[in-house]
């Protein structure tokens, strides 16, 4: 490329008029730029040189301005004016600027004629800018100098290369409808180009200064500005214009244009496998860098990088690939210049190795070798990515001399062979001179410790009088470790401890209650007379100052028991608690329930699933009376007092039948296999919600008593074979022709029931249930019958079948989480059933066996893996990416017939999303564990469902809890019951009122109240 700037002369020019002013100077100034630019670029008579760093004149340039300038450069839109100088400080002409303005707007011209009379193709100075001079006239950047003029040869001044840009961006209109700067240096033509100019960042003028609009343009100002200029041409289609990995887990991403961040999706992909990734968009949101989750790397492979989640208008290339390559060690080397070592049976030494991203190494300490002659050692590596490699200089072959043994060590990477080597003089015994803290970690992701409980954590490494690392265990240097807390705060507790059970000490911080005041809290440790500090961030607790009633959705009747009132809280500010806020130990002593009608806990519920409710435990009023509850807070400076009425409703009596769950209006089976179809009614009250029971007994109507029952029966249709109806609680079984059942507590019939067909089923049955009362005169009907009824059909009979697709699935194999049984697809509770499913022609539900399926496929086994047992298929996440499941299954014809779907594999780690379960129990001690008498059911965020012994099997995964919150005896006075926190295991003992928590990891928690008769 040769640049003829150097050698073209400059000239002044007295322009006529401007655009806006109208023409020309404007007109002027753009093709000044844009000629002085391009003349650099293409046209330049030294070499091409690829970055800043190639110039004199650019090398002290600060990074960020040299990044603009190496952009520029490497796009091809600048060169430099000599061998090896830029020409930061040079003018440039109208021609020159042309070239630049042209490149930068992508503005295409093949003309080899001009519309100006002083520009000539023949022209050996600026011939060259005839097919950019057009370009930027038709795009109406200017118009030229003069009348059929443009002055190739002409400066440009500060305030044309301002109009150029404006218009050259599309906002010549936006421009001109501006007030225009203040300042007198600037013409009256351009002051609103100057002004939004300056809005856009084109220019950084210093406040208060001049802009000096009419001297000329420097090289340097035009690469800036049409730098900047650049980053806001939003092109009408975006695109992924490069991806590339700078790090092990690390992708950086480049965009050729800006888009909305909150809808654009980037992904990233291993061949056909998703990989999974969080994103952080850059500032001008042309570009972002996508993390690796879950200690996933980037490895030798082809990716690339998707863009979704836009207009598919609005995309033009969607995708962009990349190369990745293995980590590699590139240097290895020791961390402390020291040349001598400690005598001791741990002494340590610290080394970094380094990959080809230049970050500290991620590969395991098992990728690398030492060697120490004579000398026993091991080499582990630190939380902060340090080799640390564990000498026992005590014991040498031959013994060891202080001053005089000399001992090597030898560390090489076992791929790459990259070596380091040091011998080591015997020092003396380690004393520690020197005390290091980490970085703070929070635990659960957190930013701070605000609730008790809370830890954070802060590795501290020892250093020895020779600079190199103690161990925590290390016998011959014995240091005690001292830790306090700046300002001291009773509810923050600092120790000293190997919490993580590996060699290397660190101080943990914890919240053993609520904290009053919010702030950054120093953290000191003190050892062998060096200290360290390092702050931790904690949030106070949110203090309630003011209370009120919250929305409740039912009534208060009589004879009721445990009912729930939502309360709001606010604070000083007026900030609304959370309910964690709203029950930490300051809000229950501080506010106050009570109740007058009714019976009421003192304090709002800790924990459960009412938490931070008040619960009134009785009802004392009679029917029609008024209770009254009072909610306040009485402490210094603060006296809130609310009071709610509750009208006292009549007893809660049977009033209706819901149908809850339908089950299949037709069933189909065979020969030696069993079909269900489950169904459910649930007995309502007055009020519209569920009544397992009538408390207290029979109620008082019109001066009698009266009594109220669910009756059911079980009635044949046509003759039936092998067709029944069962109920899951024993308590409300039946038989089909057989006399009905008749419950005055509803807790059975409200579990559900289900159709059966044992072998090949013929006939129809019905299930009819419905309400009765008796006022001392005998059973009466109360309600209209609820029936249900299913229809046995045989092979031949025409269906449409489905298939339940699986969609999301953990990484649960590859996790590390699960023992070898449960990765294991046909027996793991985390793998997800496929079954199928069908409708008859009128589109109702068929219940069919659901052992059809011959055989399961993934097209990536790597993703998942899938299995048949029993004719059903199974389902199992390996690792993160996407898979084609192919599922093959026979119709009740013995038809064959195929469903491929994908299913998306995620390192997203599992959480109980919710849990189900009973919030009462009245009955005999009769169960092993509290999950029994809870009925628990756990579901993730996956959407598995774990119950009974399958949450503590899965306890990696999900992290339930259980809690005895109270106990006590008839007498109100507590037992020693208790239950496993871990198994659920329950011991009752003498207690006849228990409250027993199920509390996940992710937060989600149910509570049981257990009367034992």
């Amino acid at each position: 490329m040769s640049n003829m700037s150097s050698r073209i002369p400059n000239h002044s020019q007295n322009p006529k008029d401007i655009q806006g002013g109208d023409k020309k100077v404007m007109k002027k100034s753009l093709s000044v730029i844009l000629s002085t630019a391009m003349a650099l670029s293409v046209f330049s008579s030294v070499a091409f040189a690829a970055k800043a760093d190639d110039f004199t004149d650019l090398k002290d340039l600060d990074a960020a301005t040299k990044a603009k300038f190496d952009e520029m450069i490497q796009a091809g839109i600048f060169d430099g004016v000599e061998t090896n100088r830029f020409g930061l400080n040079d003018k440039m002409n109208r021609a020159q600027f042309a070239k630049v303005a042209a490149l930068v707007f992508n503005l295409k011209s093949s003309a080899t004629t001009s519309s100006f009379d002083d520009v000539k193709s023949s022209d050996p100075a600026n011939g060259y800018a005839l097919p950019y001079i057009e370009a930027i006239y038709n795009a109406k950047i200017t118009d030229g100098y003069a009348e059929g003029k443009f002055n190739p040869a002409g400066d440009v001044t500060k305030e044309q290369l301002a109009a150029f840009l404006i218009r050259g961006l599309g906002k010549d209109a936006e421009a001109k409808a501006k007030p225009g700067v203040s300042d007198k240096t600037v013409s009256d033509w351009a002051k609103g180009y100057v002004q939004l100019a300056q809005e856009l960042k084109l220019f950084e003028t210093p406040a208060g200064q001049p802009f000096n609009g009419t001297s000329p343009a420097t090289r340097d100002l035009l690469v800036t500005s049409s730098y900047a200029a650049k980053q806001q041409i939003v092109p009408d289609k975006v695109s992924v214009a490069e991806a590339k990995a700078t790090g092990v887990q690390k992708v950086e991403v480049k965009l050729n244009g800006p888009v909305d961040t909150a809808k654009a999706k980037l992904e990233l992909k291993k061949g056909s496998t998703v990989v999974a990734t969080t994103t952080e968009w850059a500032a001008d949101k042309k570009s972002a860098v996508l993390t690796l989750s879950d200690n996933v790397k980037i490895g030798e492979a082809t990716y690339s990088v998707v863009l979704s989640g836009l207009e598919a208008n609005a995309i033009d290339k969607a995708s962009v690939e990349f190369q990745g390559v293995k980590e590699e060690i590139k240097s290895l080397e020791f961390v402390n210049a020291s040349d001598t070592i400690a005598q001791s049976a741990k002494a340590r030494v610290k080394l970094v190795a380094k990959n080809q991203y230049g970050e500290k190494s991620s590969l395991n300490s098992s990728g690398f070798t030492a060697n120490t002659p004579g000398f026993d050692s091991n080499l582990t590596k630190d939380s902060d990515g340090f080799l640390v490699l564990t000498i026992n200089t005590k014991n040498a072959t031959g013994g060891s001399t202080p001053g005089v043994t000399i001992v090597p060590v030898y560390v090489y990477d076992n791929d790459s062979r990259v070596t380091v080597s040091k011998n080591f003089k015997l020092g003396v015994q380690p004393f520690v001179t020197k005390v290091e803290l980490g970085d703070v970690k929070y635990a659960s992701g957190k930013t701070a410790l605000n609730s008790k409980g809370d830890t954070a954590t802060i590795s501290l490494t020892q250093y020895d009088q020779y600079g190199n690392p103690v161990a925590y265990d290390d016998t011959d240097a014995i240091v005690n470790v001292f830790t306090n807390v700046q300002p001291y705060v009773q509810e923050i507790k600092s120790e000293y401890g190997d919490f993580d059970n590996n060699n290397f000490g660190e101080v943990r911080v914890s919240l053993t209650g609520a904290v009053d005041k919010s702030g950054e809290y120093t953290i000191n440790v003190y050892a062998g007379g060096s200290s360290a500090t390092k702050k931790v961030s904690v949030n106070s607790a949110k203090v309630a100052n003011k209370v009120e009633f919250g929305e409740y959705d039912d009534v208060i009747a009589s004879r009721d028991t445990n009912k729930y009132i939502p309360v709001n809280a606010y604070d000083e500010q007026g900030n609304k608690l959370s309910v964690d806020d709203l029950v930490n130990d300051t809000n229950l002593a501080r506010i106050r329930v009570s109740g007058s009608g009714v019976d009421v806990a003192t304090k709002l519920v800790k924990s459960g699933e009412h938490k931070g409710k008040i619960q009134i435990t009785s009802v004392t009023a009679p029917e029609n009376a008024t209770a009254v509850v009072t909610l306040s807070i009485t402490e210094p400076g603060v006296n809130d007092y609310k009071t709610k009425q509750f009208k006292i409703n009549k007893a809660r009596v049977a009033d209706a039948l819901k149908i809850k769950d339908e089950a299949a209006t037709k069933i189909y089976s065979e020969a030696g296999k069993t079909v269900e179809s489950e169904f459910k009614f649930e007995v309502l009250d007055q009020y519209g919600k569920k009544l397992d029971q009538i408390k207290g007994g029979p109620v008082v109507e019109n001066g009698k008593s009266v009594s109220y029952a669910v009756y059911f029966e079980a009635d044949v249709v046509t003759a039936p074979e092998n067709l029944s109806v069962t109920a899951k609680d024993a308590r409300a079984n039946l038989t089909v022709g057989g006399d009905g059942v008749r419950l005055t507590d509803f807790t059975a019939f409200n579990k559900g029931f289900k159709f059966v067909a044992n072998g090949a089923p013929k006939g129809k049955i019905s299930f009819t249930a419905k309400l009765q009362k008796n006022s001392g005169d005998g059973w009466k009907d109360a309600s209209s019958n609820a029936t249900r009824s299913i229809e046995a059909i045989d092979k031949n009979a025409d269906l449409i079948y489905s298939v339940t697709e699986v969609k999301d699935l953990f990484a649960a194999k590859d996790s590390g989480l699960l023992t070898a049984d449960q990765k294991q697809p046909t027996t793991s509770a985390v793998a997800k059933s496929i079954k199928v499913t069908a409708k008859d022609g009128a589109g109702d539900k068929v219940a069919i066996p659901e052992n059809r399926i011959e055989t399961v496929t993934s097209s990536t086994y790597e993703v998942a893996v899938a299995d048949v047992a029993n004719g059903k298929g199974y389902v199992l996440g390996n690792k993160a990416g996407t898979s084609k499941i192919s599922v093959y299954y026979k119709d009740i014809k013995d038809n064959y017939k195929t469903l491929t779907y994908d299913v998306t594999v995620r390192n997203e780690a599992v959480k109980v999303d919710k849990m189900t379960a009973e919030e009462t129990y009245t009955g005999a001690a009769n169960k092993t564990y509290a999950y029994e008498y809870m009925d628990l059911k756990v579901v993730d965020q996956y959407g598995v469902e774990y119950k009974e012994a399958k949450i503590s099997d899965y306890d990696n995964l999900l992290g339930v809890r259980y809690i005895l919150e109270e106990a006590t005896n008839d007498s109100n006075t507590p037992t020693g019951a208790s239950v496993n926190s871990k198994t659920g295991q329950i011991t009752v003992g003498s207690a006849t009122k228990l409250t027993v928590r199920a509390t996940a990891a992710s937060g989600v928690s149910k509570t049981i109240y257990l009367t034992i008769e």
